[in-house]
């Protein structure tokens, strides 16, 4: 025997909505507890130059998605939500373990050279790296797992490539643009 329950909101003992329904199927968690969120996506909106032997941080200046303003999309260090937050960096407000994740990848008139490589960086330190052989067309991508604090924490995406001479790495106008950088707060982790 089955049975149906109709409702459209779920509360707690108190009376705080866990959970609620548009009556077409659509439900919508209430609870921080269970949202993925802070959760952002940005991207490099038009094409970067990256020098040679330079560690650079992608220009993701266009949100396609930030649903808490903790995402820096602007060239220079801002204040969001309390923290200070270095150019193109995400600064979540909230505690927790978040999966980070960033790629570029180069034109096809860059040539060749020896190395490349896009970092997903804490706090300015290196965290993970997506390392290639430089080749035109060259794709990077990394990401990873970070325990971040909600108070002071940061994350960035850079590359970096050693082929004797400026490179550039693809932008574009619409969400496909192939420099992309995001996350999202892992629940129940």
């Amino acid at each position: 025997m089955a049975s149906i329950i109709k409702a459209n909101q779920l509360q707690d003992f108190g009376g705080n909505s866990i959970l609620t329904s548009d009556g077409a199927g659509v439900v919508t968690p209430n609870a921080s507890g269970i949202k993925n969120t802070p959760a952002f996506k940005a991207r490099l909106s038009a094409d970067q130059t990256i020098a040679n032997v330079t560690d650079t941080t992608i220009a993701c200046n266009t949100e396609d998605l930030d649903t808490a303003g903790c995402y820096n999309n602007t060239g220079s260090t801002v204040t969001l939500n309390g923290i200070s937050t270095p150019a193109y960096s995400f600064a979540p407000n909230v505690a927790g373990k978040y999966f980070v994740y960033g790629g570029a990848r180069f034109d096809n008139t860059s040539g060749t050279g020896t190395l490349a490589y896009v970092m997903l960086k804490k706090n300015s330190t290196n965290s993970f790296i997506g390392i290639r052989d430089f080749v035109p067309y060259g794709g990077f991508f990394a990401g990873g797992i970070f325990e971040m604090d909600g108070s002071s924490d940061t994350a960035t995406l850079t590359i970096y490539q050693n082929s004797g001479s400026s490179k550039t790495i693809i932008g574009g106008s619409t969400g496909d643009a192939l420099a992309n950088f995001g996350a999202y707060r892992i629940i129940g982790a």
